[in-house]
């Protein structure tokens, strides 16, 4: 996958040199799919920080959407600190952090599926897909993840998850996924919002499609975590 490419301001960088996070602004875009992400953004209320973008390739062939990866700012900090002085401390030293070694890491990518921060992936279609398409990207990965999937597909949370997610798709047409607490919601831009409450029990399942040990691209998985050095490194000592 291509790199991809940055625009921030030099504010972030100074912020980050001084090992505490940034609110950065500009935007991200992945080179694969041209489709640019703000470094920060609003769901449900509340400010996010883009941690990284990337493409989905189906079936090795073809692009069909461009992603962009979100941390609530305020929550997602406090995590982060407590992530680098535990079981990220392997990947810090002198205070500073190896960001290829932790970016390639199963134990970022867990503490991504496994936070309980607000996070949020915003989609933007570049080739057109239909309802089918996108199932059967999803479903065998599901079928590892969920018990009794056959089962649980058909009954809430999952049924409405999967109702609001999978659809037709044209070019241009974009989705907004976020989860708070045990609620998940859907923005599509062909419908209204989506609330699904008491979803507690997928919203790891959720995280895991684009983060667990067996992903829905790999190399998505990686991109969505490029600009991680946006969250900075360990805070300073007082």
């Amino acid at each position: 996958m291509k790199r991809t490419m940055a625009v921030v301001t030099a504010s972030l960088a100074a912020a980050l040199a001084a090992g505490v996070a940034a609110q950065a602004t500009g935007t991200v875009t992945d080179a694969e799919t041209g489709q640019s992400f703000p470094a920060t953004e609003d769901f449900g209320g509340a400010a996010h920080s883009l941690i990284g973008v990337g493409a989905f390739e189906a079936y090795g062939a073809f692009n069909v959407y461009g992603a962009g990866f979100y941390l609530e700012t305020e929550s997602s900090q406090r995590s982060w600190q407590r992530f680098l002085a535990n079981q990220g401390a392997s990947f810090v030293t002198d205070g500073q952090v190896n960001w290829d070694a932790l970016k390639n890491s199963s134990t970022l990518y867990q503490w991504i599926y496994s936070g309980s921060f607000p996070k949020a992936i915003w989609i933007k279609v570049v080739r057109d897909v239909t309802r089918q398409e996108v199932l059967d990207m999803h479903t065998d990965l599901m079928r590892r993840l969920v018990d009794d999937y056959d089962t649980a597909s058909t009954q809430p949370p999952l049924k409405n998850y999967i109702d609001a997610v999978c659809n037709d798709g044209v070019v241009g047409d974009e989705l907004r996924i976020w989860t708070k607490g045990t609620t998940i919601y859907v923005k599509g831009s062909r419908g209204p919002l989506v609330t699904i409450e008491d979803a507690g029990s997928i919203i790891r399942v959720v995280w895991q499609l684009w983060f667990g040990g067996s992903p829905i691209s790999v190399p998505l998985r990686r991109g969505l975590v490029n600009n991680l050095e946006n969250l900075g490194g360990p805070a300073e000592s007082p």
